[in-house]
């Protein structure tokens, strides 16, 4: 995907369809969730973590939904960091079609901190070096 320095793909489930007809709206965070774990997984976090107990908690999740999705469509999910904090990370999710249609976009904010007392801590130097190499750009904390 144009943009998202990481893309997973995935065929649409008959199940994530409503009795509305098209997919249900809470699907998308699912999607949004799937892909975001990917991105995290590239950093070195989210299932191992750091070695010093450092890892990320979801903050806040946000979706824009711009038009239906039906059975049948492959799925491409894009994610990004568009805002490295100085405490969190702030992502933007896309769900598009095979075809390149824009189905919904979203943000997402993790936070990290120091597992077991889940202590809000700055984001380590070599997340944001990992981060700025993905990204291939600079991003300033706040």
């Amino acid at each position: 995907m144009e943009g998202f320095p990481l893309s997973i793909r995935f065929p649409l489930h008959w199940g994530d369809m409503d009795a509305f007809g098209h997919v249900n709206n809470a699907r998308y965070l699912t999607y949004f969730e799937s892909s975001r774990l990917a991105y995290l997984d590239r950093l070195g976090l989210f299932v191992r973590g750091l070695p010093e107990g450092v890892n990320v908690i979801l903050a806040h999740a946000s979706a824009d939904y711009l038009r239906p999705l039906v059975y049948p469509e492959e799925l491409v999910v894009g994610t990004r960091v568009v805002k490295l904090g100085t405490t969190s990370i702030t992502l933007a999710h896309e769900v598009r079609g095979s075809d390149g249609t824009l189905y919904a976009r979203g943000t997402s904010v993790v936070v990290t901190v120091r597992y077991p007392a889940v202590e809000k801590v700055p984001v380590p130097e070599a997340v944001r070096r990992k981060v700025e190499v993905l990204e291939g750009r600079s991003l300033s904390s706040d």
